[in-house]
């Protein structure tokens, strides 16, 4: 059976939830192709049956598509599937070489709350080479709202227009002088889309005359 048929049918599964549909998604997990055992993964979470051992294998894909896949998974099990192993698992996926698997790791553990990753999630915000994953280490500092990431998020305030974008929403999460000057020098800043967004988080008016963006 081609990959595309095999695929097509552990999606079916994933929908059906039977004891049958649930074995050939289980079965479909050591599948060869990295699309099925993505779709088994979705497909087991989908019935509520996606398990920590299927969790933690899926986290350790040799695939990046299934890594990543995962990790957007795991924010949709229940709490008990989401144990110790399972959130140190995701941790380490933060170190991950793919950026994808990184920006997914990083949402969910902005969404699970795991304050404890702030460190990481800091030192990447800092170093790492991919503007898109410093873009979601910042966004998901914010959303733990721990003290400790402020810093590191207004050190983005003179980066890249996306940067400074996502720094404003990311200091809605603070309050603070340090805050409020942030944003009062962000309200003028070269990029009329940046001080839009001071604008709606603040809750003043904006002329919404169209601006050059910065290049």
């Amino acid at each position: 059976m081609a990959s595309s048929e095999r695929r097509l049918q552990v999606i079916q599964a994933g929908y059906g939830g039977t004891t049958a549909d649930v074995a050939v998604l289980n079965g479909a997990r050591s599948d060869s192709d990295p699309a099925v055992r993505s779709a088994a993964l979705s497909g087991l979470s989908r019935c509520g049956m996606l398990s920590p051992e299927a969790i933690l294998l899926g986290l350790g894909d040799q695939s990046p598509v299934v890594r990543q896949r995962t990790a957007q998974l795991v924010q949709r099990v229940d709490r008990a599937t989401q144990t110790l192993e399972v959130t140190e698992a995701l941790s380490l996926l933060l170190r991950d070489s793919t950026p994808l698997c990184v920006i997914a790791a990083s949402e969910t553990i902005g969404a699970l709350g795991l304050t404890e990753n702030v460190p990481i999630l800091c030192e990447i915000a800092t170093t790492h080479s991919d503007p898109l994953v410093v873009e979601e280490a910042v966004a998901t500092l914010a959303e733990l709202g721990d003290p400790a990431g402020l810093p590191i998020i207004l050190s983005k305030e003179s980066s890249k227009p996306a940067l400074r974008r996502r720094v404003v929403a990311a200091l809605g999460a603070f309050d603070g002088p340090e805050v409020e000057a942030a944003l009062d020098r962000l309200s003028n800043d070269r990029d009329w889309q940046v001080r839009q967004a001071v604008a709606m988080l603040r809750r003043e008016s904006f002329d919404e005359t169209p601006y050059l963006t910065e290049d």
